[in-house]
């Protein structure tokens, strides 16, 4: 063979491997995962680690995970999982840090269990920190239709999501037949104007279907298109906020003044007849703002301070701390022997002590409601007139005593000395 057409093979076996090596790079297919209920894994190829009863995923994936085994922690690893997640019938499980992708993943052919983490008959099961988008309504073109979210718990109870980044889903969060479930601190974000216009069923950033007696607080609903939230037979009652000052949810379509400087609106939001957010938040809630807004003050107790005073007039130095330059502090009290609360106005002494072990709490609101408190023991131990009297009296007679004792032995000697002489 010629040296140049060898040179032309070369040259073009390079470039395959060249549009090889720069193509698309895309999510293993590995098929559906089980991890069953005595632990083990199947298939045994799944790329899924496990040490104990923590489970972690090693790479990204397509297909839907099962999990049947109860006490568990499953870890996404922030790896992508194409697909669906599915948890049925367990308990004391928590999901993290996993980012699923699916709905239009799949063209025309629906696959995973229509959300991205599905919850049936689960309870005390935890979600957290989780991406999920592209959840999408496609589905719900075939003959029937089938409930489409982010994250769907249906049946059971006391589960808790929380932390979780729900983007471009046909709903966010759907709740049906469950109680007492937790949803706190996630993010429901998007805009569904494109399925909006196919005509399908109007979507909400979170649903309930029978399910009552939830708690919702601290979730972002910033929805720009449908529902923020909805109930298919205005037969749910749930609770919407954390109270006052700690607040309810932030919704995109809320319009308010704002109450003081607490990041609360002055007027409640209602979802329906039955549901009302009565302390929705005037921005997208933070958690690093919220810890300090809640941070409580902290008192450092100057004076007294742990040893023994002579005296029964004590003078009651102590700052206060609060990291937060919105917070101020509305209150400061101290309880002595833990009697009632005094409220302390300026300069504060502690009068009329008396002998003995005492101890001191002072207290201090701040103007969202946070308490911090403080506490020190020191004892009393001053020298009363009645009691010096009887203190002398024995010093008299000490003196008295020594001077006697030095009279007889003064005697003593001279009767020596004299007798000597003799």
């Amino acid at each position: 063979m010629r040296k140049s057409a060898i040179f032309t093979l070369i040259l073009l076996w390079l470039m395959v491997l060249s549009s090889v090596c720069h193509g698309q790079i895309r999510a293993q297919s590995q098929g559906d995962i089980i991890i069953n209920t005595d632990g083990s894994i199947s298939p045994s190829s799944a790329p899924i680690h496990q040490t104990g009863d923590t489970y972690t995923m090693t790479s990204n994936m397509e297909g839907n995970i099962s999990v049947e085994k109860k006490n568990i922690t499953l870890d996404g690893n922030a790896n992508v999982l194409i697909g669906g997640l599915l948890l049925k019938h367990g308990s004391n499980v928590t999901v993290k840090n996993f980012i699923i992708k699916g709905g239009e993943q799949f063209g025309e052919v629906p696959r995973g269990f229509f959300a991205g983490i599905y919850l049936s008959d689960t309870s005390n099961v935890v979600v957290a920190n989780n991406t999920i988008t592209g959840i999408s309504n496609f589905l719900a073109t075939y003959e029937y239709y089938e409930t489409v979210a982010g994250i769907i718990v249906a049946g059971g109870r006391s589960n808790v999501i929380s932390g979780n980044n729900l983007v471009n889903n046909f709903q966010g969060l759907e709740f049906k037949d469950t109680t007492n479930n937790l949803i706190v601190g996630n993010n429901i974000t998007y805009s569904l104007a494109a399925e909006k216009e196919q005509g399908y069923n109007d979507p909400a950033g979170i649903f309930f279907d029978h399910a009552s007696n939830n708690t919702i607080y601290h979730n972002n609903f910033e929805i720009s298109i449908g529902r923020q939230a909805g109930d298919s037979y205005y037969d749910s009652v749930n609770i919407w906020d954390d109270g006052y000052p700690s607040g309810g949810n932030y919704w995109t379509n809320y319009n308010a003044k704002q109450i003081d400087m607490s990041g609360i609106g002055d007027s409640p939001y209602t979802i329906d007849y039955y549901n009302t957010d009565r302390y929705p938040l005037m921005e997208p809630f933070n958690t690093t703002f919220f810890a300090l807004q809640t941070t409580p003050p902290k008192i450092s107790i100057e004076s007294p301070t742990e040893h023994v005073y002579n005296e029964s007039s004590i003078l009651l130095v102590f700052s206060v701390e609060i990291i937060s330059s919105n917070k101020t502090v509305s209150w400061t009290g101290y309880s002595l022997d833990d009697q009632e609360n005094v409220t302390i106005i300026g300069i504060c002494t502690l009068t009329n002590m008396t002998n003995g072990f005492h101890s001191i709490f002072v207290y201090t609101n701040d103007t969202f409601g946070n308490m911090g408190a403080s506490t020190v023991n020191f004892t009393v131990a001053k020298l009363t007139v009645a009691k010096l009297q009887p203190f002398l009296t024995v010093i008299a007679l000490a003196v008295i005593s020594t001077s006697t004792v030095a009279l007889i032995i003064g005697v003593g000697v001279l009767i020596y000395f004299r007798h000597k002489k003799r």
